[in-house]
């Protein structure tokens, strides 16, 4: 699923060398960058190319990450696209949510996999592979998956599983703005892994993505719902999560009740060892 040919559009930003540089040390083989302007330059080693297109006829790239301010995204992301990408993840927040639709509808027409908007990314331990802004110090081989909509919650939980030696075989953000591109049946794969023996969601008020997951029945899986106490017809947070009067999040805890253990908090990752 992940090849080993990757992009990066935003190399030649502060932000994008910085994380670029950082993935590379961790053994991800990037293969070139993305800058209008810049194309021909040489950074970390990675030869600049003007358009995707180049990019992906010259080194074969399939994957590749965003890291462009957000006024640039749409642009880039569906020239990725048309180009012939396959894999996308977007580091970027904030982008607009008419943006963030067509982009959306291009991705599910291409049958592209798209990571994100604001999103962490993703951090396979067992391949070196790092397409994100994961921080590494508390990264460590180990058997649990941990996907979030929360990129704090997921460093969080990242930490507290290497304190207690269980570790990570993938970590994913699947994005935090209002709307996400997230297909959970393209990520089958990655799930199914040999080294993940245990699954642990953290999900939060507003949307079902927690109830897609639990319909994922292959490994253990566990569950963090974080907003239990948040105040009712709040907008909360980037992803602007609402508590309806119904108090959904409290029947969405209800129905995964029912199969699955939910933790109250992520201290009891110490449950799993």
């Amino acid at each position: 699923m992940l090849n080993k040919k990757i992009l990066s559009c935003g190399l030649t930003g502060k932000f994008g060398f910085f994380h670029t540089k950082i993935s590379i040390n961790y053994g991800t083989f990037f293969s070139c960058g993305l800058n209008y302007k810049k194309k021909g330059y040489l950074i970390l080693n990675l030869p600049i190319f003007s358009s995707s297109l180049k990019a992906l006829k010259i080194t074969k790239c399939k994957i590749s990450i965003i890291f462009v301010p957000f006024l640039f995204c749409k642009n880039i992301i569906l020239e990725n696209i048309f180009s012939g990408i396959k894999i996308i993840i977007c580091i970027t927040e904030n982008i607009s949510i008419f943006d963030i639709l067509k982009i959306k509808y291009y991705c599910n027409k291409y049958n592209i996999i798209f990571i994100g908007p604001n999103s962490p990314g993703i951090i396979l331990p067992y391949f070196n592979i790092r397409l994100g802004i994961f921080p590494l110090k508390y990264i460590k081989k180990g058997y649990l998956a941990i996907i979030s909509r929360s990129g704090t919650l997921t460093y969080e939980a990242i930490k507290i599983s290497n304190k207690l030696n269980i570790g990570q075989s993938l970590c994913l953000g699947i994005g935090g703005d209002v709307v996400i591109n997230f297909n959970f049946k393209k990520f089958l794969p990655l799930f199914s892994l040999n080294f993940t023996k245990k699954i642990l969601i953290i999900g939060e008020i507003g949307g079902n993505i927690e109830i897609l997951f639990s319909k994922f029945k292959k490994k253990p899986m566990f569950f963090f719902i974080s907003g239990v106490f948040s105040p009712l017809e709040k907008i909360m947070g980037h992803a602007g999560a609402i508590n309806n009067k119904n108090n959904d999040i409290l029947q969405k805890i209800k129905k995964i009740k029912k199969k699955f253990l939910i933790f109250n908090n992520l201290e009891d990752i110490i449950l799993l060892k």
